[in-house]
């Protein structure tokens, strides 16, 4: 078997293990990642907590990298093809993935552990490590000439922003707010700024701000100001509200702002994930008087679409996407120094400069 570093995250502590990595089933192949994006992995670092689907060695779902080994009978790969990485193990066969919709909410979808068990592997199923196990199903090719880095964006970045904004069929004619800066928000206002909308943010840390302004943010607001709501409504059509609303933090204080930013008939998307799993977040929804009365709509997405792999590839070949995901990944450190990846993604606050993205390199 092949030696595979593998990082291991515990509270408080984030250490490069050498695991053994097999060789790939049937079905599988094997890529050497050149590139493993951090999502928000760093929680695990501040406390501990892990999902159902993660153990403390296969964290990170996020990939770019070589093809460096097929399994028995594989023909839609081969050695040296460059991949992106999708997220988990989707079925191929339930209705969502029949529908070309996101593997992410695959009816059977599979996690990091029944990877390896599949490929009677000891590693390899998740992001954070320098041989990482696929299912073919869950890759794409790189376009020629698109580098690793801004083909990494298709994933939880401008990938799982992607979707959402193009199956609303968002074009200049709508007003949009996005809730809830971090780096999903500003990927949100990037993907909407690509189709012409108008964007109102809001949000409460000055950093974040100033870049949501840079990446093309029509409207900034402070979210405390208690007039937050009458400024949106002054930049709609007759005060009635925007027409989409995007959350990307995952927690009830943006939740609310951006239900209430809406006018009637309009459309919430819940994107954001909350990292802070300590943190309450239970929503007390008002449904007769928030949603039932004003005919609003909330829904929910998570990942980039089967049938949008290509499409967003190609986007990120064009050279004005390519200038924004400069300005959203921000940092990239050596696996081996995560510890202080994570440490600075903790307390961003602390850190002089705007923290975004953050990268990290396997085998480093």
């Amino acid at each position: 078997m092949k030696i595979n570093k593998v990082l291991e995250i515990k509270k408080g502590s984030a250490k490069v293990l050498e695991m053994p990595v097999a060789k790939p089933a049937a079905g599988f192949v094997r890529v050497r990642q050149t590139i493993a994006p951090n999502c928000i992995e760093h929680r695990v670092f501040k406390t501990g907590f892990i999902e159902w689907h993660e153990t403390h060695t296969s964290l990170g779902h996020e990939g770019v990298g070589v093809v460096e080994a097929v399994g028995p009978g594989e023909t839609r790969y081969k050695v040296g093809d460059r991949v992106v990485i999708f997220q988990g193990w989707a079925c191929g066969d339930c209705w969502v993935c029949e529908n070309g919709l996101g593997a992410t909410h695959c009816i059977n979808i599979k996690g990091p552990q029944e990877i390896e068990e599949a490929n009677s592997s000891e590693s390899g199923g998740a992001g954070f490590c320098e041989y990482r196990l696929v299912p073919n199903n869950m890759l794409s090719k790189i376009p020629e000439g698109l580098s690793d880095k801004y083909a990494s964006a298709a994933n939880c970045l401008i990938g799982c922003t992607y979707t959402p904004v193009r199956e609303h069929h968002i074009t200049q004619e709508h007003v949009c707010v996005v809730g809830g800066v971090g780096f999903i928000g500003l990927a949100t206002i990037v993907n909407l700024k690509y189709r012409g909308a108008k964007v109102i943010a809001i949000g409460r840390d000055t950093k974040r701000m100033a870049r949501a302004a840079e990446l093309g943010a029509d409207v900034i607001i402070n979210s405390e100001d208690e007039d937050w709501l009458e400024q949106i409504q002054a930049h709609t059509i007759d005060n009635r509200g925007a027409d989409f609303s995007f959350e990307c933090s995952g927690y009830p204080y943006y939740q609310q702002k951006c239900l209430d930013s809406l006018r009637h008939y309009g459309t919430m998307i819940q994107l954001g994930y909350a990292a802070d799993q300590g943190t309450d977040l239970k929503w007390d929804l008002n449904t007769e008087y928030g949603v039932c009365w004003p005919k609003k709509t909330i829904t929910a997405s998570f990942d980039v679409d089967f049938r949008h792999r290509r499409e967003i590839l190609e986007t990120l070949c064009d050279p004005w996407m390519q200038e924004k995901v400069d300005k959203l990944v921000t940092h990239t450190f050596p696996m081996s120094k995560a510890a202080e990846a994570f440490e600075m993604l903790n307390d961003r606050n602390g850190v002089e400069e705007f923290v975004g993205k953050v990268h990290l390199i396997p085998g480093e």
